[in-house]
């Protein structure tokens, strides 16, 4: 385990991405040892970690202890997330921690998947986390116009202004299919294209590019070889902001 020092004044996003992690790990069938254990060939596979992580306030209560003249020191920096996972259970892959603000997460699923398909490691734990521990993250959410000011989400309905920001964490375990299906893992998807890109310059730093955005679920569709009339549901993005809100 970690030390009870370290314990005291850890970043609560380290600690619930851990167990998260651990969860994930158990939730496939393996523990961590396993995981890792020796292949065939004696090589010891690689395990790499990305996860999406935004928000990086915890550091502000040693900060408001400093300036009151208190020398206090608290973790906080993102890449720790991925870092301490890779640090606990030993995992010698990868350890990207991915701030790409509201795609994080996504983006962190991206990225494992290149990894493994570029052979830089053998399976990868994607995910990501996100948990309010600190009141700026509201008063520069509000003050940005992006909270809803009567805490409902109207992404998709008339006089939407906001969204209302939740808390949540979560991880999956990647691995090649074909490795998978030989080993008899319980296998809860597969993932069949993966793409990423930029909006660009459009009408204002936070508007989206409609245009963008059907572009790269083109590309991932592509790379997935599937006909867009065969797709029964899309997870959309919308955040109901004035103006803002994809359309």
């Amino acid at each position: 385990g970690t030390r009870p020092a370290v314990d005291d004044c850890l970043d609560p996003q380290q600690r619930v991405f851990l167990q998260c992690v651990h969860e994930t790990v158990e939730d496939a069938g393996y523990t961590p040892d396993r995981l890792k254990a020796p292949a065939d060939s004696g090589r010891t596979p690689a395990v790499g970690v990305y996860v999406g992580v935004m928000y990086s306030e915890y550091q502000l209560y040693g900060a408001q202890e400093q300036v009151l003249g208190n020398p206090v020191t608290v973790s906080g920096n993102i890449s720790a997330v991925a870092n301490r996972v890779s640090y606990f259970l030993d995992f010698q892959g990868p350890s990207l921690s991915v701030d790409t603000m509201c795609s994080s997460s996504l983006t962190a699923v991206h990225l494992a998947c290149q990894s493994i398909r570029s052979g830089a490691c053998d399976m990868a734990i994607a995910g990501g986390v996100n948990v309010s521990v600190h009141p700026n993250k509201y008063l520069l959410l509000g003050r940005s116009r992006f909270v809803s000011s009567t805490g409902r989400c109207e992404s998709f309905g008339e006089g939407g202004d906001g969204y209302v920001p939740g808390e949540g964490v979560g991880a999956v375990l990647l691995k090649p299919l074909e490795r998978a299906v030989r080993a008899g893992d319980h296998i809860h998807g597969v993932i069949r294209g993966v793409a990423v890109n930029h909006g660009g310059r459009t009408n204002g730093y936070s508007v989206p590019s409609p245009a963008t955005q059907a572009r790269v679920i083109t590309d991932a569709w592509r790379q997935a070889g599937i006909d867009p009339n065969a797709v029964g549901y899309v997870e959309a993005h919308g955040t109901g902001t004035i103006s803002r809100g994809p359309r």
